[in-house]
């Protein structure tokens, strides 16, 4: 029975014609959505069934989304590790589907990798590696091929924004998503807590269903950016599935009620009112359903529902603001602005826009935009309604020249409450301007982490090409060395020691490359270059000559071996156009390499 079996797999993997994506050292990040291939099968399918079926039809877009699906939604991807890395993952940048099963599929033996699971239907614990976004590893060595196959479930839309990544560059990549989103949620944090401090102090509607709004989008934040599955509610399991859903519909809820208390939309009436008591009743209901009857929410129309609330809530604002309503202008250009961004967000899972880290998070940013617009428009009703009272106090001043006591007690109490509101207006900006300053501060880390390589802490490729072309037309001397016989170290002793002597040779260029001016680099992998800026050939011949007898005095140890450790240097000087002293240094590279190695050889 086995042949048979091994024959039909085999038919199956090769029926599809598209070619297998090449993984490369090249691109450590690669989104493989032209090559993905989708299923959507009648009846219930295990792996070997749905490799032998047919009916595989290619995405044709940039993202993977398929809408509402009653069965499960099978993806496959052939691909072909070209890279000498084996340390390849797939990252699904959707932490809010039910589950996800993956297989990898041998074509040239029939045989099936072990099945992989992840999801918010799953407790975290459950998950290959835990994160906050279901990431599995792609046993895959170099050289070697592959189908990957998935099974998606979801109780929700079928959305999956895919990644092929190796784990360093995913690593760094998680490091500055998490930095961002963590101040996201502090800003969040402290707006919602300074609001609802105002609801207990004013014991204002309006800051009490704002507060609620923006906890709702806090904790839907929380579940779409994959920290509540990591860090709040980690073995939750299939109960998690429910938070997304139900804080999706508190907002909405919670939202209608803000609008109607901020905008005051009893006093007006007609169909303003109508509509949002309709859209109070739906989200009611819908919340209802959500715990009693949730196969029942698409039928309900649900997503319909959301856009028409958006563009509702667009249309009161427009309509009052018309009529005189001032506080509906900031409301309409906050709302306008969360729109906008999701709409971006949707664009871009459906494939209409590019899918990057902006895209997928441009949602994100619109809520922080309108929460803080939202913010101002709140402080300046509050001016506008002291303006009122004290205008309102001077007109009954000038009528009645009687109980002028009074009036002035009146006064003075009004004058210390205006007071209290005064300093409240002035903590509130100052917890803006200091998260505007957190905002800055975060951006010039990036930045700096953007120049710096993260395993030895010197300068990055990036910043040597920034380097080059500012240093044009200049004297400068261009250093090119490379760790001699690096890839038998890392096959003997395996990739953290050969990380350990990368991080070796870096210590000693920066020990010897001192001078204001000059830049150490590593160029890649165990490749390192120096820019010495006005510096004579012989003198860079020198300073060439001590790295690479510093080098060779190391004394690194494995395991109690000592392990040798040269390098081979190619020294080039110039004036003008850099990358030509680069190409030469990389010439004199290559002439030390063939020369026998752990020597330094001058460009003529």
């Amino acid at each position: 029975m086995r042949l048979p079996i091994f024959l039909l797999c085999l038919l199956g993997a090769l029926s599809c014609a598209a070619a297998p994506l090449q993984l490369t050292d090249e691109h450590p990040v690669v989104r493989p959505a032209p090559w993905l291939e989708y299923l959507l099968p009648g009846t219930e399918l295990d792996f070997a069934e749905a490799a032998r079926a047919e009916g595989w039809r290619g995405l044709g877009g940039d993202s993977l989304s398929l809408g509402y699906q009653d069965a499960p939604v099978w993806v496959r991807l052939p691909l072909r590790n070209a890279s000498a890395r084996d340390d390849w993952r797939l990252l699904v940048e959707w932490p809010i589907l039910d589950r996800v099963e993956l297989r990898l599929l041998d074509p040239a033996s029939g045989r099936w990798g072990p099945l992989l699971q992840a999801g918010d239907h799953l407790p975290l614990s459950a998950w290959p590696e835990p994160g906050r976004q279901p990431l599995f590893p792609l046993a895959v060595a170099s050289g070697e091929e592959r189908w990957v196959y998935l099974r998606l479930h979801s109780r929700e839309g079928i959305v999956a924004p895919i990644q092929l990544i190796t784990e360093d560059v995913y690593r760094a990549q998680e490091m500055d998503q998490r930095l961002v989103l963590g101040l996201f949620f502090g800003a969040m944090l402290a707006v919602l807590l300074y609001n609802f401090s105002l609801f207990l102090f004013t014991r204002h509607l309006s800051y009490l269903w704002y507060s609620l709004y923006l906890l709702g989008v806090v904790v839907y934040e929380l579940s779409l950016s994959g920290f509540g599955v990591l860090f709040l509610w980690p073995e939750l399991g299939r109960p998690a599935g429910l938070i997304y859903a139900f804080s999706a519909l508190w907002s909405f809820f919670a939202a209608t009620c803000f609008v109607r208390v901020f905008l005051r939309i009893p006093r007006y009436g007609g169909w303003v009112l109508w509509a949002n008591n309709l859209l109070l009743g739906y989200w009611s209901l819908a919340m209802i359903l959500l715990f009693l009857r949730p196969q029942w929410l698409v039928a309900l129309g649900t997503p319909v529902a959301a856009i028409l609330s958006c563009l509702l809530a667009l249309a009161t604002a427009v309509s009052l603001w018309r009529r005189g309503n001032r506080s509906a202008l900031l409301f309409g250009l906050a709302w306008s602005l969360l729109v906008i961004c999701t709409a971006v967000h949707i664009a871009a899972l459906y494939g209409a826009l590019p899918l990057n880290q902006f895209t997928l998070r441009s949602q994100t940013l619109g809520f922080f935009s309108e929460f803080i617009l939202l913010s101002i428009a709140l402080a300046d009703r509050i001016n506008r309604e002291r303006a009122a009272r004290i205008q309102a106090q001077a007109a009954l001043l000038e009528e009645r020249e009687i109980g002028l006591a009074a009036q002035q007690q009146m006064l003075d109490v009004q004058r210390g409450l205006n007071e209290e509101l005064d300093r409240r207006v002035r903590e509130r900006t100052h917890e803006l301007e200091q998260a505007r300053l957190d905002l800055e501060r975060a951006n010039d880390e990036l930045t700096r982490l953007s120049y710096t390589d993260a395993l030895t802490q010197l300068a990055n490729r990036r910043q040597v090409d920034e380097q080059l072309r500012l240093l044009a037309g200049r004297e400068l001397a261009v250093l090119m060395l490379d760790i001699d016989h690096f890839k038998q170290i890392n096959d003997r002793f395996g990739h953290p020691f050969g990380d350990r002597c990368i991080a070796a040779v870096a210590e000693v260029l920066r020990q010897q490359v001192r001078r204001s001016g000059d830049l150490a680099a590593r160029y890649g992998g165990e490749e390192f270059i120096v820019l010495l800026r006005g510096c004579t050939p012989e003198a860079a011949e020198r300073i060439a000559e001590r790295i690479r007898v510093e080098v060779a005095a190391l004394a690194l140890v494995h395991e109690g071996e000592t392990v040798p450790l040269t390098v081979s240097l190619g020294l080039a000087h110039g004036r003008g156009d850099g990358r030509g002293a680069l190409g030469a240094a990389d010439q004199a590279l290559y002439e030390a390499k063939q020369g026998g190695r752990n020597r330094v050889c001058v460009a003529r």
